[in-house]
């Protein structure tokens, strides 16, 4: 199914993309957010300030240099693995390096970078769900205990809708936009309760 992502993303508008990058990275800000509360360090406000350049990009003219001087910003409130004990570290991480690949695809425009966006938030459902099923890596099946998981699977449903969502919009306003934040839902991808 991930490779059909990736097929539906090459199909998208430079504009399209950036709202598929918002809407990935919207669903990645709780997860952001409860690592900033558990290790009282980060700023939800940088993440949220991605998003609306995100949006507003898709509606306009790329905003290039608010992306690049956000990216500056991102890498100071971006967790390292090893500089926090909070599980939720790992996570926080991956709602970060999407949001970083957004931008970034809104600088240069290149396709690899909505592939790498959309994968961070399939990796970070995917750590979550060989954490709470306690799974080992050297599992036979493993990779399809993952895949076959509620979790995944609904992630993977949530980036299929919106991209066949954004596909049948070849030109959207900001009406459009907000039906789209909807259709994504809201919290996050994984139970973060189960990470304390």
């Amino acid at each position: 199914m991930q490779d059909d992502i990736e097929t539906q993303i090459t199909g998208l508008s430079d504009k399209q993309k950036a709202v598929f990058a918002g809407l990935v990275c919207e669903r990645l800000l709780p997860q952001y957010e409860a690592f900033c509360k558990a290790a009282n360090w980060g700023s939800p406000a940088v993440y949220e300030r991605g998003l609306e350049i995100l949006y507003n990009s898709s509606l306009g003219e790329f905003h290039r240099a608010e992306a690049a001087a956000l990216l500056e910003k991102l890498e100071l409130v971006q967790p390292g693995l090893t500089d926090f004990t909070t599980p939720l570290t790992a996570y926080a991480l991956d709602a970060c390096i999407a949001l970083e690949e957004a931008l970034q695809f809104l600088i240069d425009k290149q396709e690899s970078h909505l592939h790498n966006c959309a994968t961070a938030a399939t990796d970070s459902v995917e750590a979550f769900v060989q954490e709470y099923r306690s799974l080992s890596s050297d599992r036979r099946d493993a990779h399809a205990i993952v895949a076959a998981d509620a979790f995944m699977q609904a992630e993977l449903a949530r980036q299929h809708r919106l991209l066949d969502a954004l596909l049948a919009l070849p030109d959207f306003d900001s009406a459009d936009i907000h039906a789209l934040r909807r259709l994504n839902g809201a919290g996050g991808i994984i139970d973060a309760a189960w990470l304390r």
